[in-house]
């Protein structure tokens, strides 16, 4: 893509002109200079601004698609909103920038510099570089340095960290599904709630990160460093054994199957217990007391809570696809917004579908448990006793609930399954 110099305004196009002339060291060049300068909302698709001066410059919502920066100097700049898809930004400095909500996809940021800096701050404290809710799919960031950037909520689908420094990043909420860290340090990263779906973390740095309530569904995670990571947030209040279930557990989950191995808290009494943000997939707790636990935003898939004691139990905004809870009491428990849709199983060699695995709710006692928002993603209800039970806003199309009782539940605006009439409108109400 060709910058087009009618684009912006003649001042600009002039500075760009003389900056090309720099660049090939042609007569009457002069390296761009555009510190602290106003050029927000600017069309400068395709331009060539390699080695430029732009620190503290106003470049909010500028169209840069498949512009030339490496080498570029931008520490401070304001690039909230702006677009650079496919731009080349190879070694750029981008140190206490704001790129909130920037477009990067398939951008080139190899050696780029994203750290925190003190630079232009009053007060003596680090700016970290703002990349919340940025666009960074397919994005190449070989050897990239984010440490201490703020990345939360991002989207990095598809992109390559390979030997990146992302140490002590808030990377919470963000989508890094497919993505390959392969060597790369994240030591003391914030990890909360990251979708490392099928992401590649072979030989990463992962000491001391908080990888509470992660998704690792196909994660490779083999030669990882997961030293003092952060797994759960009550595990130093857990018994010794119990303790060492839940870390050997995790070694599990995290390797493959090929180191630890999976937990088994058969009739044991957790009554109480603190595991928020624990993945404890495929583990089994029949016949377990788990009355008035704390299991928020915990990944239960296959999990197996047959017979248990789970009332009172706080579980919202649970991964419990596939989950087992046939004969379970559920009573006031709260499940909101957790997923109980069906786990897709694949094949490992070619990763085709094979099918799925509902939900199994099947004779569960769940009189006054909290189900609001939960999708039910066709589990089986059949003869389970839901009565006054808050299904409000649920997905339970496809259901079985042959034998059940939903007597005084609660199903406003829920998709609710055939056989299941919807409550009544009160008169006056219409």
């Amino acid at each position: 893509m060709a910058f087009d110099p009618n684009s912006v305004d003649w001042k600009t196009a002039d500075l760009i002109r003389k900056h090309a002339n720099f660049l090939n060291n042609y007569p009457g060049g002069e390296r761009a200079d555009m510190r602290g300068g106003r050029f927000n909302g600017a069309l400068l698709n395709g331009v060539d601004l390699r080695r430029a001066l732009m620190s503290s410059a106003d470049l909010r919502g500028v169209q840069l698609v498949g512009a030339d920066l490496s080498e570029a100097i931008l520490a401070g700049a304001r690039l909230r909103a702006a677009d650079m898809t496919g731009a080349k930004l190879i070694k750029a400095d981008f140190r206490g920038a704001d790129l909130e909500q920037a477009k990067l996809a398939s951008a080139d940021l190899t050696d780029a510099d994203f750290r925190s800096t003190m630079a232009g701050t009053s007060n003596g404290e680090l700016q970290p570089t703002l990349l919340n809710g940025a666009d960074l799919n397919d994005v190449k960031a070989t050897r990239t340095n984010m440490t201490r950037a703020s990345l939360i909520g991002a989207t990095a689908r598809n992109a390559h960290f390979d030997g990146a420094t992302l140490d002590r990043a808030n990377l919470k909420g963000a989508n890094l599904q497919h993505t390959t860290f392969v060597g790369s340090s994240l030591r003391g990263a914030n990890l909360q709630e990251v979708n490392f779906a099928d992401a590649r973390l072979t030989r990463t740095d992962l000491t001391g990160a908080d990888l509470r309530s992660c998704h690792l569904d196909g994660a490779d995670m083999s030669g990882a460093d997961l030293t003092d990571c952060v797994i759960a947030s009550g595990l130093d209040e857990l018994e010794l054994d119990v303790r060492h279930l839940v870390i050997q557990h995790f070694a599990w989950i995290s390797s493959g199957g090929r180191r630890g191995e999976p937990a088994s808290f058969v009739g044991r009494d957790l009554s109480g217990v603190n595991l928020s943000g624990a993945d404890l997939s495929a583990a089994d707790f029949t016949d377990a007391n788990l009355a008035g636990a704390n299991l928020r935003r915990c990944s239960f898939r296959f999990t197996k809570f047959t017979n248990a004691d789970l009332k009172e139990t706080q579980m919202h905004r649970c991964d419990l696809r596939g989950v087992n809870f046939r004969g379970a009491d559920l009573s006031s428990a709260d499940l909101q917004a957790s997923n109980l849709s069906p786990m897709h199983l694949l094949d490992p060699r070619t990763g085709e579908p094979k099918g799925e695995w509902p939900s199994d709710l099947t004779g569960v006692v769940a009189a006054g448990t909290i189900f609001s928002r939960v999708n039910f993603g066709g589990a089986s209800l059949a003869d389970g006793n839901f009565d006054g039970a808050d299904l409000a806003h649920a997905k339970m199309g496809g259901c079985a609930i042959d034998g059940a009782n939903f007597d005084g539940a609660k199903l406003d605006r829920a998709q609710l399954p055939a056989g299941l009439a919807p409550p009544p409108v009160e008169a006056g109400t219409g």
